[in-house]
């Protein structure tokens, strides 16, 4: 097994996102886990630690919140052919906010960010084969 063709990755792709696709539309998006994901959410994290942990329906409600913004900062970049209500959205963070509010959009976004081969370093391996 060649290490580094399965598991080496593209960091600006990790970072700045690959377009990926959903339905038919297209989302920019960064991976799970990236650097600037896990600094703001442990940030965040830390500052509502109290209230997080008390376990009550508006501790639910933060949690939400706190990821929602922690993906429209760090996950979420782009779209392309997406429409709310009948109507194209253009893309801007509090659009995305506005989206990554329903819970089932927010699921497959994170998916999207959590697919590994999405971001390996195909085109680096390929190069030093030849």
């Amino acid at each position: 097994m060649d290490i580094f063709s399965t598991y080496a990755v593209d960091e600006a792709k990790e970072q700045n996102g690959t377009w990926m696709e959903l339905g038919d539309a297209e989302f920019l998006v960064a991976r799970a886990g990236n650097k600037a994901y896990r600094k703001q959410l442990g940030k965040t994290y830390e500052r509502n630690k109290k209230a997080l942990e008390t376990k009550t329906d508006a501790a639910d409600e933060l949690s939400d919140k706190i990821m929602i913004d922690v993906i429209a900062d760090t996950i979420l970049f782009g779209w392309k052919n997406v429409s709310f209500k009948g109507k194209e959205l253009e893309f801007s963070k509090d659009n995305a906010k506005m989206l990554l509010g329903f819970k089932d959009f927010r699921t497959e976004i994170m998916k999207l960010a959590e697919d590994f081969d999405a971001f390996k370093a195909e085109q680096q391996a390929e190069d030093l084969k030849n």
